[in-house]
């Protein structure tokens, strides 16, 4: 019986990973566009082929906070999808991370 629960668990886990990742990718990309991300176009982990909102709102995080590189997206795809947050997007990053709910900034 607990070799059928743990089946189970590990399948629910798997099931959810796989959500998750498709989910942060942000802006509706699909899994089969993320997967077709060519590095040698795209940079690691396809930064170069965000949208260009995000990539403006990259550039500004940058400029702003010394942030890791996925707070630094997180905080990108908050403000471009968040256009009522641009005045904390433009002077205070760690309150767009909060409200995104990271905290440590």
């Amino acid at each position: 019986m607990s070799r059928i629960v743990a089946a189970v668990v590990a399948l629910i886990l798997m099931t959810g990973s796989a959500s998750i990742a498709i989910a942060e990718d942000g802006a509706g990309a699909t899994q089969k566009q993320i997967d077709q991300r060519d590095p040698d176009v795209c940079g690691a982990g396809g930064a170069g082929c965000d949208p260009a909102d995000v990539q403006r709102w990259k550039a500004v995080g940058n400029r702003l906070a010394d942030l890791s590189s996925a707070d630094l997206s997180q905080y990108a795809y908050g403000c471009a999808k968040h256009p009522d947050w641009k005045r904390d997007c433009e002077t205070n990053p760690a309150a767009v991370l909060k409200r995104l709910g990271i905290e440590g900034y």
